[in-house]
């Protein structure tokens, strides 16, 4: 006799929020899609609604207080206005005229001592920028000759804004908003854990029920996905907290809470910022 498929008991509690979120509302839409007639797989499944439900809001609240959209905005200003501040002072420094060469030669050794890198964490960035206008502003009267006064004050402007950005995020990402979330994922497994043990116990009691065999292929599929996709390594731009390390042969998702909302189903390209 041919067992039936199972789908397999991986841990997902380390996975980054969203895309934690994105996975459970994937499983809530599987078991609406494709029911089964067991009344303790019913109770399993309700107990997961709910729970799922709960961390809907948590994890809503949280989001909300994210200012993830304001931040990257204000970041690719900021970004294109000190891409623009260097280019100038570069061909400034290259200019024929020896003059304007001159006025140039010490803003392009600032620009060479701090390197600025736009593609480093938001937060590096914001200090790096500051540090080095505080030095680039010491030569007003060169930025002044050169016509690049307003471009730095602009820059600062840009820097001042992502940073008060990013303060008050931080200052709404309380300890009470976290818990609930971390309260709710955690209930939200548990009773995921249950849907997995008793849609499998089902499907091997009875192997010729068809809606029992897709829906257990459907979430082998939707884990399968979210394992080889959301659990890969993440190019990414600008992160501000690391990568959680995986200390043993746990399964981690190694990306950040981003761009992906609540979408289609087993999309977990998750890339925003926590």
């Amino acid at each position: 006799m041919k067992i039936p498929q199972q789908i397999d008991t991986v841990s997902i509690s380390r996975a980054a929020n969203a895309a934690h979120y994105e996975y459970m509302a994937t499983i809530r839409r599987r078991i609406d899609e494709i029911p089964l007639e067991s009344e303790i797989w019913k109770r399993a499944t309700e107990e997961f609604r709910q729970a799922f439900e709960i961390e809907d809001k948590a994890f809503k609240q949280y989001r909300a207080s994210d200012h993830t959209t304001a931040i990257r905005d204000a970041d690719a200003e900021r970004d294109r206005q000190y891409s623009s501040l260097r280019d100038a002072i570069k061909a400034f420094a290259k200019f024929p005229i020896a003059e304007t060469a001159q006025q140039a030669e010490p803003l392009m050794k600032v620009i060479r001592n701090y390197k600025i890198d736009t593609s480093e964490n938001y937060m590096k960035e914001s200090g790096n920028i500051e540090n080095m206008l505080q030095d680039l502003l010491q030569y007003s009267t060169q930025l002044r000759k050169l016509g690049l006064d307003t471009l730095a004050n602009q820059l600062r402007e840009s820097n001042n804004t992502v940073r008060q950005l990013l303060a008050s995020r931080n200052d709404e990402r309380t300890a009470r908003v976290m818990g609930e979330l971390k309260t709710a994922r955690a209930a939200t497994d548990n009773a995921y854990a249950a849907v997995v043990f008793y849609t499998n116990a089902y499907a091997a009691m009875n192997p010729d029920r068809r809606e029992a065999a897709d829906l257990v292929k459907r979430i082998a599929e939707d884990l399968d996905y979210f394992r080889r996709y959301a659990m890969a390594p993440a190019h990414r731009k600008k992160e501000d907290e690391p990568t959680p390390n995986p200390t043993n042969n746990e399964d981690v998702v190694s990306i950040t809470d981003g761009h992906a909302d609540a979408a289609a189903d087993s999309n977990f390209d998750d890339i925003t910022r926590p």
